[in-house]
């Protein structure tokens, strides 16, 4: 005889998917709903090609990374050949292509893209040996090139990127016709096509250097992660951490998306692998379609600030800094462990203000035996830390790590590698690096439009001139231009184009270079949670069945850490570069981060104990602008005010406490 269930919150842990007594399926709850994709699903002799191309890829990156590194202008062209013919393969020209195998024209725009940048490659030192001057094969094999790298962005990234792209190109051409100081001498064909195509300054320039070394080495280091169990490993951590808590999944959600996200490089890609199964359980505990897909797109937006891969922007911002990555890394560590407190304790209070109950016991995982079980398969990621730690190169660092993680699941029968699965792994690993490898090609064409006619020394003097020496004013500007600027796009491109354009003018105003680059990296990322182009928060509320709108909104309001804990860190730059700062400035910065987080999480749910009044939320404001001034006598005035409100909330609550027992 079936008993019947008492509550409701039992009656909720009958139903089919999770009914039983063993511990909740995370792979089986992944499997429950796919995601739609721009992507199309190869199959047949398609899907054996497009294998093929992406594992021998894979095996030339992790060669060359190991072995026998290329000299740059091989390297990179033949990294773009690889990315270039993959991409036309997977990526339709259109959606409605999705559900047909590539077309006469795919496969033309295949070989032809991979046959100009190997043209390139092949060439390389006659094109040095000649000073760089290019002959008419030269042009015409460039123009072809250049047309189909931006196509291949148009396919992955969509129109902005192009649109942003073609303005920047058009600039170098009608800047004779251009007035005061927008105008310029002009750049004839034959030149622009030498700065795009055959320099390092244009397409191969920095972002691709670094996506054929780096970025694409921790991408498969990530892949390789994910086939030996290690992302599983992730979320049944978080669970048995936090899934018995007050709104446990949701908070499984912000931690799973977290450690999923440092080494995904991608927020939407993040909502989609995690989205599947924290999205469903956060709304069988209450929440609401769009508060649950705007907790894992928050969630999976900080993976890009999270150290050790920050969405793979690491790299390219120590390349662009000079900075050995480790010292880049650091300093991202502390804005980072702010940003997901601030989250988190939203939740929490979301949880706490709607009554909710965390996971029953009965259905987690235990702590000691998720660790004992698979606690190895983090080894590799220590010794990615270990080694980068120990100075050796980040490229270097990525290789042996590949190799460890082979080698160390190994160390038990149910997570050993086998042959198959470290093929899967390296296709995984070539697949997700397409869309980030054409992001960084097709920003080349701003990069070096910048670079060609100036445009960098514009912007950054436009923004001095309107902010007048005043910072906060040049901080405004500059978050409005990165964030603009930033619609749509992928992490690295988000961060090449700020650095490019925007960064510099802070830098100019005596904002320290680290500071000012994370500034413009921080509201860059949270494009992907801020209307109307929010991608990350889109592909959740996809998942959840919920408002598109409404879900970016709240997303905005969850993420509100994203948009004032870069202001925080510039104000008080002890909290990015923590190594070089005094006990007491970091101790005074820290202190003042954390009253930051507490007043974030208190405004954004109008909650602590129990509803806040106009007053308090009013005073934590006011404390939050007292922590951006750099003067030690306003951080202690915002302490003094925290603990105020957060201690004559506790009281009314215990006092309240007796009343509802009588």
């Amino acid at each position: 005889m079936v008993r019947e269930p008492k509550t409701r919150k039992e009656a909720e842990w009958q139903r089919p998917e999770l009914e039983g007594d063993g511990v909740i399926d995370i792979d089986k709850l992944s499997a429950q709903k796919e995601v739609s994709s721009d992507t199309r699903e190869l199959t047949g002799r398609w899907a054996l090609l497009f294998s093929a191309v992406a594992i021998i890829s894979s095996l030339f990156h992790f060669y060359t990374a190991g072995y026998r590194p290329l000299p740059a202008m091989q390297q990179m062209p033949i990294h773009i050949a690889f990315m270039l013919f993959l991409c036309f393969l997977f990526y339709p020209m259109t959606k409605a292509g999705r559900a047909r195998r590539p077309s006469v024209l795919d496969v033309t725009l295949s070989v032809a893209g991979s046959a100009s940048a190997l043209y390139l490659a092949y060439n390389y030192e006659d094109i040095v040996m000649r000073g760089g001057f290019p002959t008419e094969t030269d042009v015409i094999v460039g123009t072809i090139f250049c047309g189909i790298i931006l196509e291949a962005a148009r396919r992955t990234m969509g129109m902005f990127l192009i649109a942003l792209a073609g303005i920047f190109i058009a600039y170098l051409f009608v800047g004779p016709y251009l007035p005061g100081f927008l105008g310029h001498g002009g750049f004839n064909y034959s030149r622009v096509i030498r700065q795009m195509y055959m320099s390092t300054e244009g397409v191969f320039g920095v972002a691709v250097s670094v996506s054929a070394t780096y970025v694409y080495l921790f991408i498969l280091f990530g892949a390789f992660l994910q086939k030996s169990g290690t992302t599983t490993f992730f979320t049944n951590l978080a669970f048995a951490a936090a899934g018995h808590s007050p709104g446990g999944p949701a908070k499984v959600g912000v931690l799973a998306s977290g450690l999923m996200g440092m080494i995904q490089g991608s927020s939407a890609a993040n909502v989609a692998s995690t989205g599947v199964f924290t999205i469903p359980l956060m709304k069988k505990m209450g929440f609401a379609g769009y508060y649950a897909a705007a907790v894992e797109a928050v969630a999976s937006c900080g993976g890009q600030f999270l150290p050790p891969v920050m969405g793979a922007s690491a790299f390219i911002m120590a390349e662009y800094l000079k900075m050995p990555y480790a010292y880049v890394a650091a300093g991202a560590v502390i804005p980072a462990a702010l940003y997901y407190a601030a989250v988190y304790m939203q939740v929490h209070l979301r949880a706490r203000k709607l009554g909710m109950e965390g996971l029953p016991r009965n259905r987690l995982p235990k702590i000691k035996g998720v660790i004992i079980s698979r606690g190895h398969l983090v080894l590799p990621l220590f010794l990615l830390i270990g080694m980068l730690v120990m100075g050796f190169t980040a490229l270097f660092a990525a290789f042996f790590s590949i190799i460890a993680v082979v080698v160390i699941s190994a160390l038990r029968a149910d997570t050993r590698m086998t042959f198959r699965d470290m093929l899967e792994a390296m296709v995984i690993g070539a697949r997700n690096s397409v869309s980030t490898a054409i992001a960084c090609a097709g920003v080349g064409f701003i990069v070096g439009s910048v670079s060609l006619a100036g445009i960098g020394l514009l912007f950054t003097q436009s923004i001095i001139n309107m902010a007048d020496g005043v910072l906060l004013l040049a901080l405004l500007l500059t978050a409005a231009c990165s964030l603009f600027l930033s619609f749509g796009l992928p992490t690295t491109s988000v961060y090449i184009i700020t650095a490019t354009l925007v960064a510099p003018s802070l830098v100019e105003l005596g904002v320290a270079p680290l500071v000012a680059h994370l500034f413009c990296y921080y509201w860059g990322g949270v494009s992907a949670i801020t209307p109307p182009v929010a991608l990350a928060a889109y592909v959740g509320a996809g998942i959840a069945n919920a408002p598109i709108m409404k879900t970016g909104f709240t997303a905005m309001r969850l993420g509100m850490a994203a948009y004032l804990v870069p202001f925080v860190f510039v104000y008080w730059p002890s909290l990015v570069m923590w190594h070089d700062a005094s006990p007491l400035r970091l101790g005074l910065a820290i202190m003042g981060g954390a009253v930051a987080v507490f007043c974030m999480g208190g405004l954004g749910e109008m909650y602590l104990t129990r509803r806040l009044s106009w007053f308090k939320m009013g005073l934590l404001g006011i404390a939050i602008v007292l922590v951006l001034h750099p003067a030690n006598l306003a951080n202690v005035a915002a302490v003094a005010i925290a603990l105020y409100v957060g201690g004559t909330e506790y009281l009314a609550a215990r006092r309240a406490r007796p009343a509802q027992a009588a």
